[in-house]
C-alpha cells in the first residue's frame, strides 16, 4: 500500500529529525549567549531540512549499525509474519476452504493479525491527523481572512508616517497596510503574499509614537526577513509530525528563537540609547495586554517568552565567530550522522569483496615496481650508451619487454584464479542446493518435505519459537530461530515447505543463481522482494528470495530460500488445488 510506504519513510525521517533536535538543543544550551540571536534561529534551518527532505546516505559509521541485523533475521515475528506470506501474492491466491477451529484460533493471534495491519492502521490514524490538523489550520485562516475584511484600515498620518520610513529604512518595496484588529491581543503580522500589520484598536491611545516606532520595525522586520513563510512550512511539518512530541517541542522552540532574532534584527538598527527604550517597549505591551491570545498564523510582537527577549536585550553582544563555527560543525556532525543508513559490509554481491578490492592494488603493485624496474634499467642503459654496442642495447630491451609482459601476465592469472575460485564455491553450494532440493531437502536440515511430519522436526530441534496460520501460505509455519529454518505443515502435520535461513546464502548473488539455474520458472517482485522459482524435479520446487534489484543494489544476494511440495497443500475436500508456487 502506497500510504504504508509514505508512512514508513515518516517514521525513519521522523527518527533521525528527533536525533538532530536532540544534538540542536544540547549545542544551544551549551553555547547559550556565546551565539548570536540569529545563530540560534538559523541553526533550526537544518532540521526543518532534514523533515522534509529524505535524503539517504549509505555509510559505516552510521549509528543505525548498532542495531544488530543478525536479530531481525532470526527473530520468530519476522520470519513466520514477514517474510512467509510475501511468496505469494495475494492476487494469485483462491482460499475455498474454512479453517478448522484449530486454525481458527491460530488466525486469531494477535501477532498474525498486528503483521498484517498494523502499519496499515497506523498510516491510516496518521494521515488522518494530518488532515485534521491542516483542515483546522485552512479553517482558521479563512475565519482570519473574513474578519479581515470587515476591519478597518488605519488612515491616521502620523502612523503611516512611521510605517513609511520604516519601509524606507529596510528597502521593502511591498505595500502594506496598518489594520484595527481586537482577533489578537498585541500587534501582529499576517498574510505571505499580502502582508498586513495588524493593532489592536485599543492600543492606539496607549503607547508613544517612539513606541509605535519600535513596533512596526519589528513587524516590518519579520516581513522582511520572510518569517512568515517559515511559520507556514513549520505548521505543515508540524502537522506531518504529530505523532513526535519532540518535533513540535523543536518547532515551537523555531517559533520563540525567530522572535528573538527579530528583536535583534532591530536592535542592529537602534542607537545605544534607544535598546533600553526597545526592552521597556516589550515591558509595557506585556503590562497592557497580560491574558495572550494568538491566531494561527501569525507572529506577534508580545508573548509569553518575553522574559528571554528581554534578557537578550539587556545583554546584547555579537556572538563570538570560534563559538559560531564550533556550534555549526557540531550540528553538522549530528545531522549527518541523523542522515546516514547503515551501509552494506564490504563484501560485494557476490561474495568477491577480498578478491575484487585488493586486485587493484596488486596489480597497480606490479605494473610500479616493473615500471620502477624498467626506468632503472632504461637509466642504466642511456648511462653506458657510448661504451655499449646498438646489438647490446636491443638486447636489454628486448629484456625489458619479456620482463613487463612476465609480470602483467602473471598478475592477470592470479586474479583470475581467485575470481575463479570464488566463483566456483558459489557454484558447488548451488549445486548442493539443487541436488537436496531434489530429495526434499533444504542445506541445513535433514527433515525433507512430504515424508515428514511436524512431530519429528520438534522431537528433534525442540518447541518451535512461533506457529502461525498463514491462509496465503496454505498452512502453518513452525519457526526454529536457532536453527535458521521455518516449516510449514498442513492440518495432517505433513510439512510441505522448508525453508533455509543459512548465513551461507549471502554468498549467493542474484546473477550468479541465474546463470547457474538459467532463466527461473517463476519471477516475480513483491513487498521489495524478487521472488524466483525453479522446478528441481516432478514433486518438488524451488523458492528463492533476494531483496529486489534497485540503482544502488542492482545484483543484491539471497536473503532465504525454500523448497515445496505442491501436493501437500491441495485441498481435495474444497477443490482448492493448492499452490504452485
Amino acid at each position: 500500500m502506497v500510504l504504508s510506504a509514505i508512512f514508513k519513510e515518516v517514521l525513519l525521517l521522523s527518527l533521525m529529525g528527533s536525533i538532530l533536535a536532540l544534538g540542536i538543543l544540547v549545542i544551544k544550551a551549551i553555547f547559550r549567549q556565546r551565539l548570536s540571536a540569529k545563530f540560534h534561529y538559523y541553526i533550526w534551518i537544518l532540521l526543518v531540512l532534514r523533515l522534509i527532505l529524505p535524503i539517504d546516505i549509505q555509510s559505516h559509521i552510521s549509528f543505525l549499525n548498532f542495531i544488530p541485523i543478525e536479530q531481525k533475521e532470526l527473530d520468530p515475528h519476522f520470519i513466520a509474519e514477514q517474510y512467509v506470506p510475501n511468496i505469494i501474492p495475494n492476487s494469485t491466491i483462491t482460499t475455498g476452504n474454512e479453517p478448522s477451529i484449530e486454525d481458527n484460533n491460530a488466525l486469531a493471534d494477535t501477532g498474525i493479525i498486528s503483521a498484517i495491519f498494523t502499519y496499515d492502521i497506523a498510516a491510516m490514524l496518521w494521515i488522518i491527523g494530518v488532515s485534521s490538523i491542516l483542515l483546522y489550520i485552512l479553517c482558521v485562516n479563512i475565519m482570519m481572512m473574513v474578519k479581515l475584511k470587515k476591519c478597518s484600515v488605519c488612515e491616521k498620518e502620523d502612523l503611516i508616517g512611521i510605517l513609511e520610513v520604516g519601509k524606507s529604512k529596510l528597502k521593502i518595496n511591498s505595500k502594506i497596510k496598518i489594520i484595527y484588529s481586537n482577533s489578537s491581543k498585541s500587534p501582529a503580522v499576517y498574510g505571505m503574499i499580502r502582508p498586513k500589520i495588524l493593532i489592536p484598536e485599543e492600543l492606539i491611545d496607549k503607547l508613544t509614537p517612539e513606541e509605535f516606532r519600535f513596533v512596526l520595525s519589528h513587524e516590518l522586520n519579520h516581513i522582511k526577513n520572510k518569517d512568515l513563510v517559515v511559520n507556514t512550512l513549520l505548521m505543515i511539518v508540524k502537522a506531518i509530525y504529530w505523532f513526535n512530541p519532540l518535533i513540535w517541542y523543536s518547532l515551537n522552540q523555531v517559533k520563540q528563537d525567530c522572535e528573538v532574532a527579530c528583536d535583534a534584527s532591530v536592535i542592529n538598527t537602534l542607537k545605544t540609547e534607544e535598546v533600553k527604550k526597545y526592552g521597556q517597549t516589550i515591558i509595557n505591551m506585556l503590562r497592557l495586554f497580560s491574558e495572550k491570545k494568538s491566531t494561527t498564523g501569525t507572529l506577534g510582537y508580545a508573548s509569553k517568552d518575553n522574559k528571554r527577549r528581554i534578557i537578550m536585550i539587556t545583554q546584547f553582544k555579537k556572538s563570538s565567530a570560534i563559538c559560531a563555527v564550533l556550534a555549526l560543525s557540531l550540528t553538522i556532525m549530528v545531522g549527518c550522522s541523523s542522515t546516514i543508513k547503515p551501509g552494506s559490509s564490504d563484501v560485494s554481491p557476490n561474495g568477491n569483496s577480498d578478491t575484487t578490492s585488493s586486485t587493484p592494488s596488486v596489480e597497480e603493485t606490479s605494473q610500479d615496481e616493473a615500471t620502477q624496474s624498467n626506468t632503472t634499467q632504461g637509466n642504466i642503459s642511456q648511462e653506458s650508451q657510448s661504451n655499449t654496442t646498438q646489438g647490446n642495447i636491443s638486447q636489454e630491451s628486448q629484456s625489458n619487454t619479456t620482463q613487463d609482459k612476465t609480470n602483467k601476465a602473471s598478475v592477470s592469472k592470479n586474479n583470475t584464479a581467485a575470481i575463479s575460485s570464488n566463483g566456483d564455491t558459489q557454484r558447488k553450494l548451488l549445486s548442493s542446493v539443487m541436488q537436496l532440493a531434489k530429495q526434499g531437502k533444504i542445506i541445513n536440515s535433514d527433515f525433507p518435505v512430504k515424508t515428514t511430519i511436524i512431530d519429528d522436526v520438534e522431537k528433534k530441534l525442540g518447541t518451535p519459537d512461533k506457529v502461525d496460520w498463514v491462509p496465503n501460505a496454505k498452512g502453518n509455519y513452525a519457526v526454529f530461530s536457532k536453527d535458521n529454518v521455518v516449516f510449514g505443515f498442513n492440518k495432517g502435520s505433513q510439512i510441505f515447505e522448508a525453508r533455509s535461513f543459512d548465513k551461507k546464502l549471502n554468498e549467493l548473488s542474484l546473477s550468479m543463481v541465474k546463470e547457474v539455474f538459467g532463466t527461473p520458472a517463476y519471477d516475480v517482485k513483491s513487498n521489495g522482494e524478487e521472488i524466483i522459482g525453479y522446478v528441481a524435479n516432478s514433486e518438488f520446487n524451488i523458492l528463492l528470495v533476494f531483496p529486489e534489484p534497485s540503482k544502488s543494489n542492482p545484483d543484491p544476494v539471497m536473503d532465504h530460500y525454500s523448497v515445496l511440495y505442491p501436493k501437500g497443500t491441495v485441498n481435495n475436500m474444497s477443490n482448492d488445488p493448492g499452490r504452485q508456487w
